[in-house]
């Protein structure tokens, strides 16, 4: 029996504090004001997710986006996109999250709402036009928010430019977009050339012109092959321009 009694006390004593904690807060809780979802969702920012989860966020964040393919496969936007943007929350520093995120809802959702709806048949054209926008800007708003967080954010921009010139038909933002991500140090080897041809095809010829050949000048021409193709490119933009001949670049001893 003696082996039992500590046992024995140690129960009776959390039952106690059990007792004790119930009645307290049947006191004090007519005094505490309602807080619903209105009130609570401003509170749980990052700050307070990354707080509470401390270590374990990034695992979290991981469940969290695989989950979201489940929602996914089921064209379920609103499950999607909760989950995805969990992911993001939980672990605000990986490009990957953000940047699939935005992609998923500016490229596949308006789908899912266009066939909610009964289809491509079914729903007029100039509808279907505003849903593609409607999610884009909602996709490039993503990819803005994962900029001020991701580590590196040439990916991010040109994802975003790519959603600007494909779903908002804005070239004039698709080019800046391309132009931040041309100047990143990891600059892809596109994105000048994409950058030139959007702000040329937005009438903005003289300035795409003149960026892309202090570009050229400043960031290609020394390397190994020159970029022969970002030359002939301006070639032809120094024509089109009908520019004079010392108002072009000099002919580079490697052109025929």
């Amino acid at each position: 029996m003696r082996r039992f009694a500590p046992w024995l006390v140690v129960g009776v004593l959390i039952l106690g504090a059990g007792t004790l904690a119930e009645s307290s807060w049947r006191r004090i809780r007519p005094s505490i004001p309602e807080i619903g979802r209105k009130e609570l969702e401003p509170t749980l920012g990052q700050g307070v997710l990354l707080g509470v989860l401390g270590g374990l966020r990034t695992v979290v964040a991981d469940i969290a986006w695989i989950r979201s393919y489940v929602f996914w496969e089921r064209r379920d936007r609103p499950g999607c996109e909760a989950l995805m943007r969990t992911a993001c929350t939980l672990d605000p520093h990986a490009r990957y999250f953000w940047e699939n995120t935005g992609l998923r809802i500016g490229l596949d959702m308006a789908h899912w709402e266009i066939r909610r709806r009964g289809g491509y048949a079914k729903v007029p054209a100039e509808t279907q036009e505003r849903l593609f926008r409607q999610y884009g800007r909602r996709g490039l708003d993503v990819l803005e928010e994962g900029m001020a967080y991701a580590r590196s954010r040439t990916s991010l921009l040109l994802a975003a430019g790519f959603l600007a010139e494909g779903k908002l038909k804005d070239l004039r933002l698709a080019a800046d977009y391309y132009r931040q991500a041309a100047e990143a140090p990891d600059a892809p080897w596109y994105a000048a050339r994409i950058c030139a041809d959007f702000d040329w095809g937005a009438g903005r010829k003289t300035e795409a012109y003149r960026w892309y050949r202090n570009y050229w000048e400043t960031r290609m021409r020394a390397k190994e092959d020159g970029f022969p193709e970002d030359l002939i490119r301006l070639r032809i933009m120094e024509t089109e321009l009908r520019l004079g001949i010392l108002q072009r670049i000099p002919r580079q001893v490697w052109e025929r």
